[in-house]
């Protein structure tokens, strides 16, 4: 029996893991596109767009895990089931607990792993996805300027710089017409961008500014320093915020008293740490409900499809009835005990049908018999 369980554990695993690389790839492919603003908007080096693309793959993970165990397990014992494997286990003496042993520990596996996403793996990455993001839009010199080309971040200002490196710009030149009246050209010999929180600027050394008086005549001062105020073109990014995603268990649970927006989204905080921690439930609920759709009703010779599509129509709109859960929960902490029935339930039903079939084993020893 040991050696017919790890047949079933092998066959039940290598389409888990080809699941969850199908499933990686594609959610990864969105998070792609959804980052590709970085790029577009904010010019992120191509280092920065991967580097911030790839953090966000744990919480991924940690999402389509539990629909990767629902493929493979149903992909896995359908075969079972089509080569008749899964009859001559329970013609041979084996309990169906013993058939799905296998199954429920792999299930038991990927939960511990999403737990482990949950509670470590996706904190850590998304304070440093949010730092990097941070830092790309807080880097001014790469938002505004193209070396050795004219930009317009706004109407009436144009920017020239020969160079940037390191967010130095070399040999500068600025068209600064905001001020219909008295438009002002800039020359620097470099400049680098200040943002002080609330008033983003371009401090020029060794500039000359030129300007046309009312009288028609050009005015030129020189500065060993001087800056060009850009509020209201470039948006302050101020101090950087992690949001409930970003933070790890301890935080959620007990935010932090001295820190105003903590303690006025306490609940918000909170509800995040319970679904975290009711995630890895759903990788358990989803594989009974997998075994139920094939082990808990008749045989069929026609297949299981059927059952196994209403199934996964199921396991869905659980999933979203997770998500809605988990949003009430915010305001109101009774919604968090829906977080955990969810799934739960989901599983004690399953597994009540799995264990409890309506007819246990007589239409699959008629079809063992008749093979």
């Amino acid at each position: 029996m040991q050696t017919l369980q790890g047949y079933f554990l092998r066959e039940t695993l290598r389409p888990l893991l080809l699941a969850i690389l199908v499933l990686g790839a594609l959610a990864l492919l969105t998070q792609s596109l959804t980052a590709l603003d970085l790029v577009v908007n904010d010019r992120a080096s191509l280092a920065a767009y991967l580097k911030i693309t790839l953090l966000a793959l744990p919480q991924l993970l940690s999402i389509i895990l539990p629909f990767a165990v629902f493929i493979a397990v149903a992909y896995a014992v359908s075969r079972l089931h089509t080569d008749n494997e899964v009859m001559v286990a329970f013609a041979g003496g084996m309990t169906r607990w013993a058939v799905i042993d296998p199954v429920v520990r792999i299930a038991c596996l990927a939960a511990l792993v999403n737990l482990a996403i949950g509670v470590w793996a996706q904190p850590y990455a998304y304070k440093a996805m949010r730092k990097a993001i941070y830092d790309v839009r807080s880097n001014l010199a790469a938002a505004l300027i193209r070396p050795g080309a004219f930009s317009t971040p706004a109407l009436n200002l144009t920017f020239f710089a020969r160079d940037v490196k390191n967010g130095v710009l070399d040999d500068v030149m600025i068209y600064d017409g905001r001020n219909a009246q008295k438009p002002v050209t800039y020359f620097a010999r470099s400049g680098t961008f200040i943002d002080t929180g609330s008033n983003p600027a371009l401090l020029l050394s060794n500039a000359t500014r030129q300007n046309v008086t009312p009288e028609g005549e050009l005015e030129v001062l020189q500065f060993s320093r001087t800056s060009v105020p850009l509020r209201g073109v470039i948006e302050p990014q101020g101090a950087l915020f992690y949001k409930p995603s970003d933070r790890f268990l301890g935080e959620l649970f007990h935010p932090d008293p001295a820190n105003f927006w903590d303690q006025q989204h306490a609940g918000a905080l909170r509800a995040e740490g319970h679904f975290r921690l009711s995630l890895p439930l759903y990788d358990i609920a989803f594989a009974l409900l997998a075994l139920a759709a094939l082990l808990g009703g008749e045989y069929s010779r026609m297949g299981y499809a059927r059952r196994v599509l209403a199934a996964g129509v199921l396991a869905l709109l659980v999933r979203l009835a997770g998500f809605a859960a988990a949003a009430q929960a915010a305001d109101q902490p009774a919604w968090n005990a829906v977080q955990y029935g969810l799934p739960l339930g989901v599983a004690a039903l399953s597994l009540w049908l799995i264990l409890h079939p309506r007819r246990p084993g007589r239409a699959m020893q008629a079809a063992v018999t008749a093979s």
